[in-house]
C-alpha cells in the first residue's frame, strides 16, 4: 500500500474518513491524497477552468479546517495533498484510484437514498475501485479484530489474504466466518435446489468439511486467527457479529445493476447497516452480469 485516496466533501462526512486515512497512511507508511469533487455547475462561470478549480480547492480548505481536529490540518498546507476536479465524486475518486501504487480508497459512510439509488458515491466505487474500498462508518476506533466473511470463492480468499496482511502491520487478530446457507434460502434467491435424495445434515456437513479444510490449509502466517461456520443469513450474521470486530472485510462477486438488487448483495446491505468500518474489495478483470 503506497497511496491511500480518501474522499473529502462539505457535508459532515470527511471527518472520520480523512482521521482513519491519515492513521493507516502512517502505519502502512503511504503517502495520502485528500480527494474533492466539484459539481460541473461550478465551471459553467466565464472563468478558467484553472481559476475555477482553484476557488474550489480553497473554499474546502476553509471547511475541512473548520470540522477536522487540530491535529490533522497540517495535512491540508500542502498542496499536493488535496486535489479536486469537477465530475460526480466517485468518478472523481476513481481516476485517482486508478493511479499506480495507490492500494486504499477511504469513503464516509454514504446510506442508500431510494430504491433505486444504483448510482452513489459507495455502489459506484464497490462495482469498478481497482482496490479495496474502505467505507468509514462512526467513530474512528482501533483495528484489534477483523471479521472476514468466507465462503471459499476466490474473491473472498482473496479478502481473508488481505486481512491477514492488514493484521501484520495493525497487529490485530483474524476471524473468518463461513455461512451455510439451507436450500430453501437459495431456492428462495433464485439458485437451484440440490433435490430432495440430498439432506440439509448431508449439506451442512459437507460444508463443514470443505471449510475446515480450506482454513487449515489456508496460509495464517503468525497471524491470531480463529474460525466461525454457522447456518445462517450471511447478512444477518455478520451484521450480529460486527460487535466482536472492529473491521468487516469482505470479497465482493461484483454484481451490479439490477441483478444486485434483485438478487441482493451482501456487501452493500452490510455497508448499509454496519456501525463499524466496512472495507470491501472485488478482483480487476472479473466480468459479470447486468
Amino acid at each position: 500500500m503506497q497511496r491511500i485516496v480518501v474522499g473529502v466533501d462539505s457535508a459532515g462526512l470527511a471527518e472520520n474518513a480523512v482521521t482513519v486515512g491519515i492513521q493507516l497512511a502512517e502505519r502502512f507508511h503511504a503517502e495520502i491524497e485528500l480527494v474533492g469533487a466539484v459539481a460541473n455547475s461550478h465551471f459553467l462561470r466565464d472563468v478558467p477552468h484553472e481559476q475555477a478549480v482553484a476557488e474550489a480547492r480553497r473554499a474546502l480548505r476553509v471547511k475541512l479546517e473548520a470540522t477536522l481536529p487540530g491535529a490533522l490540518l497540517p495535512y491540508l498546507q500542502e498542496e499536493h495533498r488535496l486535489f479536486i476536479e469537477s465530475g460526480h465524486p466517485a468518478m472523481v475518486l476513481l481516476q485517482r484510484a486508478a493511479v499506480p501504487g495507490t492500494g486504499l480508497v477511504v469513503i464516509g459512510a454514504h446510506r442508500r437514498r431510494g430504491l433505486l439509488d444504483l448510482h452513489n458515491t459507495a455502489h459506484l466505487l464497490l462495482s469498478h475501485a481497482t482496490c479495496p474500498v474502505w467505507v468509514q462508518e462512526g467513530p474512528v476506533r482501533e483495528i484489534r479484530r477483523i471479521l472476514v466473511p468466507v465462503d471459499l470463492s476466490e474473491e473472498s480468499l482473496a479478502a481473508l489474504r488481505t486481512a491477514c496482511a492488514w493484521a501484520t502491520v495493525l497487529g490485530a487478530g483474524v476471524t473468518a466466518l463461513h455461512c451455510f446457507v439451507s436450500p430453501e434460502l437459495n431456492l428462495a434467491q433464485g439458485y437451484p435446489s440440490p433435490g430432495p435424495s440430498i439432506t440439509l445434515d448431508t449439506l451442512r456437513g459437507e460444508a463443514q468439511r470443505e471449510f475446515e479444510q480450506g482454513m487449515a490449509a489456508f496460509p495464517w502466517g503468525a497471524v491470531p486467527h480463529d474460525t466461525v461456520f454457522v447456518q445462517a443469513t450471511p447478512t444477518l450474521q455478520i451484521l450480529h457479529m460486527q460487535d466482536q470486530a472492529d473491521l468487516v472485510m469482505m470479497g465482493t462477486h461484483g454484481r451490479t445493476g439490477l441483478s444486485g438488487m434483485i438478487l441482493g448483495n451482501v456487501a452493500r446491505a452490510v455497508i448499509r447497516e454496519a456501525h463499524v468500518p466496512v472495507v470491501t474489495m472485488r478482483i480487476p478483470g472479473r466480468r459479470w452480469l447486468l
